[in-house]
C-alpha cells in the first residue's frame, strides 16, 4: 500500500479569499430570505402620502356635498313644516291664498313669484295646475288642502333657486359698475353710492347659497332700485361708462 500524501495546508492568502467568499454567500442568503419574507418591513415611500392627500381631498368634497344636501334637506323640511300650518280655510280661501302668493311681491321692480317660475320653466308651479284643477272639479276639501300643501314647498324651492340664479347672473356686471363708479368718483351722484352696499349684500347671499326667499327677493329689489336710481342721475357719457351700452342700440358712426 502506498503512503497517504499529507494534506497541503492552505496559505494565508487562500484562507483570506475563502473567508471573503463565505461572507458574500451569507449576505446573499440573508438578502434572499428578506425578499421571500412576506412580513418584511416596507420602507416609507411618498405613495402613501399622495394617497393620504387624495383621500383628504375626497373626504373634503364628500363633506361639502353632505353639507349642501343637509342644508337642502333642512330647507325642504322647513318649508313642508310651514305648509302644514297653512291653507286652513275652505276651497275658495285656499284658492285666494295661493293666488296672493303667486302675485307677490305686488307693485315691485322684480318678478312676482308666478312670473319668476314661468321664466325659469316651471309653468306647472306658476299656475298651481294640480291644485286649481282639483278646485275646478270641486274635489273634497282634504284633497284640495293636501294639494296646496304639496304645491307650496315645491314652488318655494324652485323660486329660491330661480331668484338666487337671477342675482348671480348680474353680479359680474354690477361689480364692474361699482369699480367704475369708484374710479370716476361718482359715488356722490344720487343713487350711485347705494349700489356698492346692495351689491355686497346680494353677493353674500349668492356665495352662501342662501335659501331665504324673502332675503333674496329684497336683495334683488334693493339692487334694482339702486341701479335704476344711479342710471337716472348720470349723464349719457357716464351712464355708458358705468353700465355699458344699452342692448339694442348702436353707437353713432364717427366721421
Amino acid at each position: 500500500m502506498g503512503k497517504n500524501n499529507p494534506r497541503k495546508q492552505s496559505s494565508p492568502e487562500a484562507k483570506k479569499q475563502a473567508a471573503i467568499w463565505c461572507a458574500i454567500a451569507v449576505i446573499a442568503v440573508a438578502v434572499m430570505m428578506l425578499m421571500a419574507n412576506p412580513w418584511k418591513h416596507q420602507p416609507a415611500t411618498t405613495a402613501p402620502q399622495a394617497n393620504s392627500a387624495a383621500q383628504t381631498q375626497s373626504d373634503a368634497k364628500h363633506e361639502a356635498k353632505a353639507k349642501k344636501k343637509g342644508k337642502a334637506a333642512s330647507t325642504s323640511d322647513s318649508l313642508e313644516q310651514k305648509a302644514r300650518t297653512m291653507f286652513t280655510g275652505d276651497a275658495e280661501q285656499i284658492s285666494n291664498d295661493v293666488r296672493d302668493l303667486l302675485n307677490a311681491p305686488e307693485n315691485s321692480n322684480v318678478d312676482t313669484l308666478s312670473t319668476l317660475l314661468y321664466r325659469h320653466g316651471r309653468q306647472d308651479l306658476a299656475e298651481a295646475t294640480d291644485l286649481y284643477d282639483a278646485i275646478g272639479q270641486q274635489k273634497d276639501i282634504d284633497t284640495i288642502r293636501s294639494l296646496a300643501r304639496e304645491w307650496y314647498p315645491q314652488a318655494m324651492r324652485a323660486a329660491i333657486e330661480a331668484r338666487r340664479s337671477d342675482l348671480s347672473d348680474g353680479l359680474d356686471n354690477t361689480a364692474k359698475s361699482v369699480t367704475t363708479i369708484q374710479q370716476d368718483n361718482l359715488e356722490n351722484t344720487q343713487g350711485c353710492g347705494d349700489i356698492k352696499n346692495a351689491y355686497e349684500t346680494a353677493k353674500q347671499l349668492v356665495d352662501s347659497k342662501s335659501d331665504d326667499y324673502d332675503a333674496l327677493t329684497k336683495a334683488q329689489q334693493d339692487l334694482t332700485t339702486a341701479t335704476s336710481g344711479c342710471a337716472t342721475n348720470l349723464d349719457p357719457k357716464d351712464l355708458e361708462k358705468v353700465f355699458g351700452q344699452p342692448q339694442g342700440t348702436l353707437k353713432e358712426d364717427k366721421e
